[in-house]
């Protein structure tokens, strides 16, 4: 019994000092990891001189940039040749097939047929057209020249009997006066008494001549009566001539209206039948060409050459089919020298994607080689998508031609939304903001932490682009929160592999 009780204390002494050189052993570690990180504390950089790039990269395919499925404008014809298949180079403007124009050529020359004989009739057509105008200008213009020359007549005779009836009128005046005088010196003489058997001789011959003169007056009375009678009648008579050559007059004006009613109807006719069969006989002779035109297209298609120089990458028919038509490819050709990178951008990064934007492609099967290129195209619609969001076709062009490349490679992009070159940069967790907005760094100047004022340009994920005074590649700047050694490095190393450019004399790297 006392043993077991010595050897359970002996235990419980051995597990103390165990216990006790185990907790010494963790503080001796503890306090060595803290000499080794304290150690490890890193408070100042060097400014870099370097090139920033800020990228979206995106992942697509290799296409050729230009590719061409060609078909032919002639319908339901057969096959005759095909001299190229799958995989076959082909240069620009070569013969890959040939069609039978045997049925088109039938049909040109029966719609030449048709055409002539169209063309013959309506210019038949025309000549009569233009004949009857003639036609009608001269014999209108016959007749209205006799209407006008009717018309003056009428009118110089209407003019002549006015100053007939006016002249009539005059010379009724005049005699209505002596008529009026003659009369006034009848009623101013005293008819004569004649004397009795007892007067003087001298009484009797001053009766006689009184008598006389009383009789002279009654007999110009009479005379002016009668010129007076005969210049009404003469009146009279002009009035009426007058009143016949006005109505004359008028109708010859009213055959002359009558007359250019006549003619500009005539000829306005006539000029419209000419017009119309020379309108018909020009849509006649437009759609008779055009007709011949789409024959002799149909029959220059059925040779179908290459439109530009490329492989063959499919070749639809086969010698012996019929070919449908347009709608339908007899083969398809794409560019084997100049390619473009095909992607899909979600819709939270087209917008920072245009035209013209530089590029870096690699293609990892043939390595890590960059190639130069620039977006070509911005799809402004979304294409459906699988993911949830939206997605936009962009397409990325090669700026040199590259015989190495296949089509339906896999390819990765790099597109430079901005970049600038050869400039100072910092680690952006080098860079402080003052309360006034205004940015500073600490630079490291005889031991001391000295501010400096600085201007901040464009930032990548890790560095920052400066300006300032007195600052060059060689000032070592403060962190404003010191890291450990390890950290630094690992955030340096990924800001390089993620977007900056590899120095001054190199573009932009994108992957």
């Amino acid at each position: 019994m006392k043993r077991k009780v010595i050897i359970g204390i002996l235990c419980l002494v051995i597990i103390g000092v165990i216990g006790s050189i185990g907790v010494r052993i963790y503080q001796g570690k503890k306090r060595a990891q803290e000499r080794t990180e304290e150690a490890q504390k890193v408070e100042t950089v060097q400014v870099k001189r370097q090139n920033l790039v800020d990228a979206i990269s995106v992942t697509g395919t290799i296409e050729s940039a230009n590719a061409k499925d060609v078909s032919a404008s002639a319908k339901d014809v057969k096959v005759l040749e095909v001299r190229y298949k799958v995989g076959d180079y082909v240069e620009k403007g070569e013969v890959v097939a040939v069609l039978d124009t045997a049925n088109l050529e039938l049909a040109l020359t029966e719609a030449k047929n048709r055409q002539a004989l169209s063309e013959y009739t309506e210019n038949k057509s025309i000549q009569t057209a233009s004949e009857q105008y003639e036609e009608a200008v001269t014999d209108g213009t016959d007749t209205y020249n006799k209407a006008v020359k009717s018309e003056g007549e009428a009118k110089e005779e209407l003019q002549k009997a006015d100053g007939e009836v006016s002249d009539a009128a005059e010379r009724l005046k005049r005699r209505e006066e002596r008529l009026s005088e003659a009369r006034e010196a009848l009623r101013e003489a005293v008819q004569p008494t004649e004397p009795n058997e007892e007067a003087s001789e001298e009484e009797k011959k001053a009766y006689e001549e009184a008598l006389l003169a009383y009789q002279e007056l009654q007999r110009a009375v009479e005379e002016a009566q009668a010129s007076y009678t005969e210049a009404h009648q003469e009146y009279n008579a002009a009035a009426e001539a007058s009143e016949k050559a006005l109505d004359a007059y008028e109708t010859a004006s009213e055959a002359l209206e009558e007359a250019q009613k006549n003619n500009d109807r005539n000829i306005s006719d006539a000029q419209d039948k000419l017009e119309q069969a020379q309108t018909e006989h020009t849509y006649s002779n437009d759609s008779s060409q055009q007709t011949i035109e789409n024959y002799q297209e149909q029959i220059d298609s059925c040779t179908v050459t290459a439109p530009i120089s490329g492989v063959i990458t499919a070749m639809n028919v086969d010698v012996g089919d019929t070919y449908m038509g347009e709608g339908n490819a007899l083969f398809s050709i794409a560019d084997k020298e100049h390619f473009l990178v095909s992607a899909s951008v979600d819709e939270y990064e087209i917008s920072k994607i245009a035209k013209e934007m530089t590029a870096a492609v690699i293609v990892e099967a043939l390595g890590d080689t960059e190639m130069e290129a620039k977006v070509s195209f911005v799809s402004p619609t979304a294409a459906s998508s699988n993911t949830g969001s939206s997605e936009y076709k962009i397409e990325i062009a090669l700026d040199k031609a590259n015989t190495d490349l296949r089509i339906g490679m896999t390819a990765k992009a790099s597109i430079v939304r901005d970049a600038v070159y050869d400039v100072l940069t910092v680690p952006y967790d080098c860079v402080d903001t003052k309360e006034d907005g205004s940015k500073v760094i600490y630079k490291e100047q005889d031991g001391e932490r000295v501010e400096v004022p600085v201007v901040v340009g464009m930032e990548s994920d890790y560095y920052v682009e400066i300006a300032a005074e007195r600052i060059d590649e060689n000032t070592q700047v403060y962190y404003t929160t010191p890291m450990t050694n390890n950290a630094a490095n690992t955030n340096e190393m990924r800001s390089i592999e993620g977007g900056a450019f590899g120095g001054p004399d190199r573009g932009p790297r994108g992957f």
